[in-house]
């Protein structure tokens, strides 16, 4: 069982009886209901994620945007599970979910509910819209899950236009949603730098045009009172400093986009906007 919960609540008969179990334990545990067998010769916890389940299920390991979500990166708003399959699978189960089976020759990552972080980067970039492959992949670096320095080595095998989104990653996005604004108001010919440090309020997310501040709230954003009045006094001690700052929710990035962009460029040329006060950006080259 500690074995089971240190694979990530999903594993094959043969790592838990490398780790000790024997094929005696693991029947008695399916029939006492401590553990499920959701594929023949693989075992679950009956806490385990169902994503996690599912995709083994259906005869593979979660990849793509299904595998970046567990690693706590974006995933976009693909609601299918993405499942990585051997090449030469057959006759594989339905899982009772909407899956994207994606074929391959090669997998690596010691879990088997799930590839590994570099797998789960080259399959986002070959199957989800670029936006998002970006987004998946600045969030890593950003996490220290990937390094910059790494990307051009990804690219390795894979088809030749992938290298294209690869070199579109960069460090700073603490959110799926602050790539998405980077990569939107950059194609849209502004300069954006992320990260910037207010003496006496802190990190901003982004900066538009050397001149105004961008605030994005993700999804779990304002969840406690305390979160709530940190961020007004944030925009209070900005606009004391004679600084603007732009405000957005993620739905709003996503939803209403036009109208974010309309209201940041008029911001951006708007003469009435100050920036007065010395600002330096944080170093994020430890990232790279």
């Amino acid at each position: 069982m500690m074995r089971l919960r240190d694979l990530g609540g999903v594993a094959s008969s043969a790592q838990l009886i490398a780790a000790g179990a024997t094929a005696e334990a693991l029947t008695r545990g399916v029939r006492s209901g401590t553990m499920m067998r959701p594929r023949r010769g693989y075992y679950a916890l009956p806490a385990a994620d169902p994503m996690a389940v599912n995709a083994v299920r259906a005869g593979g390991r979660l990849s793509c945007l299904s595998a970046a979500a567990k690693y706590g990166l974006w995933a976009g708003r693909d609601p299918r599970l993405h499942v990585t399959v051997p090449a030469k699978s057959t006759r594989l189960a339905d899982p009772g979910v909407d899956v994207v089976r994606h074929w391959t020759t090669r997998s690596g990552g010691s879990e088997v509910w799930r590839v590994s972080v570099v797998d789960c980067l080259r399959s986002v970039v070959r199957c989800a819209p670029r936006e998002d492959a970006v987004a998946v992949l600045d969030t890593a670096v950003t996490s220290g899950l990937a390094r910059l320095a790494d990307m051009a080595s990804l690219v390795a095998g894979e088809p030749a236009w992938t290298a294209g989104v690869f070199a579109r990653a960069r460090p700073g996005s603490d959110s799926g949603i602050e790539s998405i604004v980077r990569q939107r108001l950059t194609e849209g010919g502004h300069v954006v730098e992320q990260q910037v440090h207010v003496a006496g309020v802190g990190r901003v997310d982004l900066r538009v045009g050397g001149r105004l501040l961008v605030e994005i709230d993700g999804y779990a954003f304002h969840s406690d009172r305390g979160a709530f009045e940190r961020d007004r006094h944030r925009d209070a001690e900005l606009a004391r400093r004679g600084l603007r700052v732009l405000r957005f929710s993620a739905a709003q990035v996503l939803d209403s986009w036009r109208q974010v962009e309309a209201a940041i460029d008029r911001a951006v040329t708007d003469p009435e906007v100050r920036y007065d006060t010395p600002l330096r950006t944080q170093q994020l080259r430890s990232l790279a």
